[in-house]
């Protein structure tokens, strides 16, 4: 799979044709391209947030003696950072060439000035990377998904409904005011937490949903983790479900340690801070568990960008 991977990704033109503003900080991109390799739910790209074509070189600067240097390099002084950003693929169309969709929170210099992009501009783009989620022969799925972690879940969901599976979604923010979703005027989100058919982007795949906000703002007052929780104690599911799951870590040990108790099969796709997304900078490590690991501690290192995002939920050390 890896081998695959790296021989598939490029550094590819895209035009952006719409970047849309969802929810409050919260903004929807589409970009368009002639051609992408061929991805998978899960996978990520790497954005340049900084238009296209324009090359930062080194450049020497004076350090007087006593004195702090005076940096002037746009990368340093201007809100065009020098880094690639990692973010999930929410979708992907293939008709007349390739439009991705992602969804992105505006939280920093790079993705503040990714939301004053125009359709028409372009975007440089490095992708597809990482591993992806593995629909299994399980006929029943649950996605749980919070905050930015609930864009992979709808390029997810599209794939498990094709594939024939019996899906539900549980949506997880703070408050409904950070939900990146529309809610069907027509259904409600229980207070139960009970699936519904009330977020659009997933009934349109025919998925029940059940949104799960902190401050009780909308559908279930508490965790999504306690949500799925309760599901779970309702439907008394057992061997015929894989739960995959995206958002805060304490959000998916949560999740993962809730199906490991249950004997039910969990992927994660983690989130760290990478700066390459290729495993040259080495940025992205997580403890995975590793009986022959040396001096017998019984865990070792992978890196989140290659030998994941995803992994089993029995691999993850937290």
């Amino acid at each position: 799979m890896e081998d695959m991977i790296e021989k598939q990704r490029g550094t590819f033109l895209a035009e952006v044709s719409g970047n849309v503003r969802i929810c409050e900080e919260h903004y929807r991109l589409t970009l368009r391209l002639d051609a992408f390799p061929s991805s998978r739910p899960g996978q990520f790209i790497q954005l340049l947030c900084r238009p296209a074509g324009e090359q930062v070189g080194p450049r020497e600067v004076d350090w007087p003696k006593g004195k702090p240097p005076k940096f002037t390099q746009p990368e340093l002084t201007s809100t065009q950072p020098l880094l690639r950003r990692p973010l999930s693929l929410a979708g992907r169309r293939d008709k007349g060439g390739v439009e991705l969709d992602v969804i992105y929170r505006v939280v920093g210099t790079g993705t503040r000035w990714l939301s004053t992009v125009k359709a028409g501009q372009s975007l440089s783009v490095l992708g597809p990377l990482g591993n992806a989620f593995a629909i299994r022969d399980k006929p029943k799925a649950a996605l749980v998904g919070g905050g930015v972690g609930i864009p992979p879940m709808l390029y997810l969901a599209e794939a498990l409904a094709k594939a024939g599976k019996e899906v539900v979604a549980f949506c997880g923010v703070r408050t409904a005011l950070l939900l990146p979703l529309s809610l069907k005027a027509a259904e409600r989100a229980l207070s139960s937490g009970r699936p519904t058919a009330c977020v659009a982007e997933f009934a349109a795949d025919g998925i029940d949903s059940a949104v799960a906000t902190d401050d009780g703002s909308l559908g279930f007052n508490g965790f999504v983790s306690d949500a799925f929780r309760h599901w779970l104690d309702g439907e008394k599911i057992g061997g015929d479900l894989v739960v995959y799951s995206c958002g805060p870590e304490a959000m998916m040990k949560a999740v993962g340690d809730i199906c490991i108790a249950r004997g039910i099969v969990c992927q994660l796709a983690l989130e760290r801070y990478m700066a390459c997304g290729m495993g040259t900078c080495q940025s992205c490590n997580v403890k995975i568990r590793d009986p022959g690991a040396p001096g017998g501690r019984g865990w070792s290192y992978k890196l989140c960008c290659t030998d994941g995002p995803v992994f089993d939920a029995r691999q993850v050390v937290w």
